[in-house]
């Protein structure tokens, strides 16, 4: 069923491309056409997947304490200690001082979870309360770490960090569902209505 339904695209189409693939094997080319069918039928919206959160919150409880933090690179040890002495200085983020530090050096942001940190450094991140971290040196590059937000285990997590878990969960239930009314669909459009396997 699947594999009539690819040909008979590819032909409404004038797909000239992938034919030979349809020959070659039926019910591969027949996946692949479930698929594409099932990519451009489902469609999530930023609403269904903020309502998923509200509903379903203590589903994402921290596992561990985490930090959020600024990460900045270098490879000269120099520069590394005056972003960290600029840091130090730092009582707001929302201060101009740190704008101009971030604007400089354009650090990555970084969610560093206890659990996936080694001994060494758990300490420094964990059990120090310190917001500047480093510089750390790995392999010739000077790491500074700006730590903004710590957060306890069992705490919820914030939308935006689940948000493409959530993403995740609820492609997969829509597409299951499609997948479902799709194989459905050709099977009475292909056989009419017979059973198949």
């Amino acid at each position: 069923v699947l594999y009539n339904s690819a040909i008979n695209d590819l032909s409404m189409n004038n797909i000239k491309e992938g034919a030979d693939d349809l020959s070659v094997n039926g019910k591969i080319a027949g996946y692949r056409h479930l698929n594409e069918l099932i990519k451009s039928k489902t469609i999530i919206k930023e609403i269904d997947l903020k309502n998923y959160y509200k509903e379903n919150k203590n589903q994402f409880l921290r596992d561990s304490e985490e930090v959020y933090c600024f990460r900045f690179d270098t490879d000269n040890a120099k520069i590394a200690n005056n972003i960290k002495k600029d840091l130090l200085k730092i009582k707001d983020t929302n201060e101009d001082r740190f704008g101009k530090i971030i604007n400089e050096h354009k650090p990555t942001r970084e969610l560093i979870s206890e659990n996936r940190v080694k001994d060494l450094y758990y300490e420094l991140f964990f059990k120090n309360k310190n917001s500047v971290v480093g510089p750390l040196n790995f392999g010739g590059i000077y790491v500074v770490f700006y730590i903004t937000q710590r957060h306890n285990k069992g705490t919820v997590r914030d939308y935006l960090s689940v948000q493409d878990d959530i993403y995740n969960k609820i492609y997969k239930i829509n597409s299951e569902i499609i997948k479902n009314q799709i194989i459905d669909s050709l099977v009475v459009e292909y056989l009419g209505n017979k059973k198949t396997k």
